[in-house]
């Protein structure tokens, strides 16, 4: 099989070439930024690059279904006799008999793979859609041997996604997108044109979500004010130290320039006053102290959750001896104990600075282990987890940090789609405290992967809601007459977003839809949004107008009119889903939690919605002296 990969790679023709310097082009910032006209040109070129499936190709497939299988038989033996009642299910017994043929049956296959298709709860699981990704790409290798369709789907394929790429350097739409998606998991899963494939994903899976923090936003839940007493012991070159020590102080944190990670110094400074009383055999030395400490501790964030350095510290000790006493009041006792305790001093100090570095230490990790723990189990239990397991983790999620910002950087566009085809507007508001810069294929490929093809049920949704936030949003709350919502999402756009013309569009697009026992017919759901500046200079994002509740393809105003039964869902669908998409938000900002509420509330500076991107920029709200927020 390698021998026959490199005689392929061998023999690629001009064409291919061309599209190799082509996707070289794209990447070095040297040479200029190819247009998507190149790209489509590309496309032309690569017609001639069709190769038919062979063996190697179908073995490759096999493999692949196999390990999947692996990883799932694993998980399901782990869920004991659930796990037995999911392989009947599954017939998993079939697969494997059927894997065990030199050319299994694809009709055998296909029946099989309708079982990881339905809507049921648990398929959405990784294991199960791994395996459910690779029977259908097995199953459709094993039908492309020595077919002569295979040539002209290529074809076609190719063509259209020459037109597709055309259209989107002209005008980015969601339909395009969709399109040019399809067409590279198509050529993915053919193992057609992969040069081609990685060049065009170099151009439109480009980062499309980012979120920077200003420093003073990040500090403002993490300073803290010291004040608190503690007893000391301590012992220090034979002598036995009692007494209490008062310690004031604040904390704050810094960023630390790291690419790798969101790296946060805590940062701590004070001064500790102790009166302390001394045991040195019969010898008794009362004291005083005053230390100068400072610590650090390093926190870091991850693609993997929150973890931190061991703090370190620096403390300088400066002691004074007031009273030394012996058992009788012997003078000359005392005169020699000053003078050695005198003499000793320096090198006390010195010893008294270093434990009082490692008790600040220690005291600092005890107390940052339980917040450290629960912000960590909140990000893996509510996001990591879930997402991963579900494959809805973004495909690159980077934490990093300037001493300007705190930065998340994210890439959703798993699975051959496109993500943003170029860099986000500018922010133009200098006092920005937070910015999103979010780009429409962000919520697009999300909810293809979470949605497409799914019944979700309001009940389960107001669950999630309510174990994500705490509590449930009024607009997520049911209707008055107790009946829940049900929806099975359309298996194409589920839901669409597109940020365009200072405003934006969004779409629920409903396969069928279901009201207590009743059910209901495809229905689209869409909303559109501008954004308003007021003479203040205060933002707001307006919905214009109702709601447009229309069957997928119906043109309002056309020569066909909705049914009965259309006109009784649109108008149920207009009162649940007012609800939903409100008719403005935004304009009042929010108050943010937790110990970070103290910073105020944030509110607009700037908004910008266009060429696909959504960009906010929050600042702090104004106070006026007398407390109250200004109007």
């Amino acid at each position: 099989m390698q021998r026959r990969r490199i005689r392929r790679m061998c023999g690629l023709s001009i064409s291919a070439i061309l599209v190799v310097a082509t996707s070289v082009a794209w990447t070095n910032p040297v040479g200029g930024q190819t247009t998507f006209a190149d790209i489509e040109a590309a496309c032309q070129a690569a017609l001639s690059e069709f190769r038919p499936i062979d063996q190697s190709d179908i073995d490759q497939a096999k493999q692949g279904l196999i390990d999947a299988l692996d990883r799932l038989d694993e998980r399901l033996v782990q869920a004991g006799p659930n796990g037995e009642d999911w392989r009947e299910y599954l017939q998993w017994d079939k697969l494997t008999e059927a894997l065990q043929a030199e050319r299994p049956d694809r009709k055998t296959l296909a029946r099989i793979l309708t079982r990881y298709r339905p809507d049921h709860d648990g398929l959405e699981l990784v294991w199960f859609l791994d395996v459910q990704r690779a029977l259908h790409n097995y199953t459709a290798l094993l039908g492309a041997v020595d077919n002569p369709a295979i040539r002209k789907d290529f074809e076609s394929r190719l063509e259209r996604l020459a037109k597709s790429l055309h259209a989107y350097g002209v005008k980015p739409t969601t339909e395009d997108a969709l399109t040019i998606s399809e067409s590279i998991r198509w050529l993915q899963s053919a193992h057609q044109c992969p040069t081609l494939v990685a060049a065009i994903q170099t151009q439109l899976v480009q980062p499309n979500l980012f979120v920077h923090l200003s420093p003073e936003l990040v500090g403002a839940g993490l300073a803290e004010r010291v004040d608190d007493t503690m007893p000391v012991e301590d012992c220090i070159l034979g002598t036995t130290i009692h007494g209490t020590a008062h310690t004031v102080g604040q904390s704050r944190s810094e960023l630390v320039d790291d690419d790798e990670a969101g790296v946060i110094n805590l940062l701590f400074r004070g001064m500790t006053h102790s009166e302390n009383v001394g045991y040195h055999g019969r010898i008794t030395i009362c004291s005083t102290a005053a230390v100068n400490l400072s610590a650090c501790k390093s926190l870091r964030m991850t693609a993997d959750g929150l973890s931190a350095l061991p703090t370190v510290s620096a403390a300088n000790v400066a002691t004074d001896i007031g009273d030394i006493q012996s058992p009788k009041g012997r003078r000359i006792v005392e005169r020699m104990a000053s003078k050695r305790a005198d003499k000793m001093k320096p090198e006390a100090e010195s010893i008294a600075a270093r434990h009082a570095e490692q008790r600040l230490n220690d005291r600092i990790d005890a107390r940052a282990v339980e917040p450290i723990e629960k912000a960590n189990e909140k990000y893996v239990e509510k996001f990591q987890r879930p997402f991963t397991e579900r494959k809805l983790f973004p495909e690159t999620l980077r934490f990093s940090t300037t001493s300007g910002a705190f930065t998340v950087t994210a890439i959703q566009a798993g699975g051959g789609k496109v993500a943003a085809p170029s860099a986000p507007p500018s922010v133009a508001a200098q006092d920005a405290v937070m910015t999103l810069q979010l780009h429409e294929s962000m919520i697009n490929n999300l909810a293809f992967d979470a949605l497409a093809g799914r019944t979700i049920y309001e009940g389960k949704v107001q669950a999630a809601a309510i174990n994500l936030l705490g509590r449930l949003p009024d607009k997520m709350k049911g209707d008055d007459d107790g009946k829940p919502w049900a929806i099975t999402f359309a298996p194409r756009q589920p839901i669409s977003v597109s940020f365009v013309d200072d405003g934006f569009r969004v779409t629920i697009r409903g396969a069928k839809y279901f009201k207590g026992n009743e059910g209901y017919p495809a229905m689209d759901i869409s909303a559109v949004y501008k954004i308003e500046k007021s003479a203040e200079g205060q933002f707001k994002i307006a919905r214009q107008g109702g709601l447009d509740v229309f069957p997928p393809g119906f043109v309002p105003g056309g020569d066909k009119r909705l049914s009965g039964p259309q006109q009784v869902l649109r108008k149920l669908l207009e009162k649940r889903f007012s609800k939903v998409f409100e008719p403005e938000f935004l304009g009042a900002g929010f108050d943010l939690p937790g110990k970070w509420k103290s910073f105020g509330k944030l509110v607009p500076a700037d908004v910008v919605c266009r060429d696909g991107w959504l960009v906010i920029a929050w600042k702090r709200q104004a106070t006026p002296p007398n407390g109250l927020p200004a109007k």
